[in-house]
């Protein structure tokens, strides 16, 4: 797969463009030498893969991700159109996604697990509700894909209807019902609403939730961020957040963001950061993730 679709060579020239330092400096970030960098500059030369992550790390982190999007969001066909279309993209994008998304909520279920249980096939050695998250999502992404269209609007109704597909037979989780009671959670230090708020909070971003504005991927993590800060459900609020914002970038015409499982603890530690003001880290983990989704769509 072709990271960010874009060579090491054009993210080196990315990186030097947005931080306006020399190429010795680049290369002391990256501990290579210079002599090292001018190859991969000038000569043509390919990095070493451990290299490459360097140069992807570094990219990630000086690099506005949001304009490869936009740019990628011009070159690129329709993605919806593309998953309703393409039989095997859509049953692979449906693999991927249910897999990452229910391991990164502690799922121990293995993708080729993951697709046993879509199959219906025996899964050994895994507890009967792991196999019920992967089917329950697989379902979840059945309903987006038969509802979501160019422009389409969200509502509390959609939102609800996504929860009880997601927590199907997890009675004790009110599929479909907004929580009743407290939730302690281990990856913020931020109290959550009361449950006299969700309600409230819930119709406050449903309210403004199909505004996109003038920068749609800003407004996008923002929603995704205030969603999982109003934890509106006993249980299934990341995966119904992240359902929830595929829905929105299908609709907008980008691909869908795909948050995969070894990207878990920079996602908490976005989700955190946004929980004192910046916002910067979940709009770039976003962004990340839209790109993957078009590596994805790219395969």
């Amino acid at each position: 797969m072709k990271k960010y679709c874009l060579s090491d060579k054009e993210k080196l020239g990315k990186i030097l463009e947005a931080t306006g330092i020399s190429r010795s400096e680049l290369a002391r970030r990256l501990e290579v030498s210079y002599k090292t960098v001018y190859r991969w500059l000038d000569k043509g030369i390919v990095p070493h893969p451990s290299q490459s992550n360097d140069i992807d790390q570094l990219f990630k982190e000086y690099v506005n991700l949001r304009d490869v999007v936009l740019d990628l969001h011009k070159k690129f066909k329709d993605p919806l159109k593309i998953l309703k279309t393409d039989r095997k993209t859509k049953e692979k994008f449906f693999l991927d996604m249910t897999y990452h998304s229910n391991a990164i909520e502690g799922n121990r279920m293995t993708i080729k697990e993951t697709e046993k249980a879509f199959e219906g096939k025996n899964v050994r050695g895994k507890e009967l509700f792991e196999i019920l998250e992967a089917v329950n999502h697989k379902n979840a992404l059945d309903f987006l894909l038969d509802n979501v269209r160019p422009n389409f609007r969200i509502d509390q109704n959609y939102i609800l209807k996504l929860h009880s597909i997601v927590m199907y037979n997890f009675n004790n989780k009110l599929p479909g019902k907004y929580r009743t009671g407290y939730v302690n959670l281990t990856n913020t230090e931020k109290a959550l609403p009361s449950t006299q708020d969700v309600p409230l909070r819930m119709g406050k971003l449903i309210k403004g939730i199909n505004n996109y504005g003038k920068d749609p991927i800003k407004k996008i993590a923002h929603d995704h961020y205030e969603f999982e800060a109003i934890h509106p459900f006993f249980d299934g609020n990341g995966r119904v957040g992240r359902l929830i914002m595929a829905t929105q970038l299908l609709s907008k015409g980008f691909a869908p963001a795909i948050i995969r499982i070894d990207d878990r603890y920079k996602y908490y530690m976005a989700l955190s950061k946004a929980d004192f003001g910046d916002y910067k880290n979940i709009v770039q983990m976003v962004c990340d993730s839209i790109i993957k989704g078009y590596e994805f769509l790219m395969q």
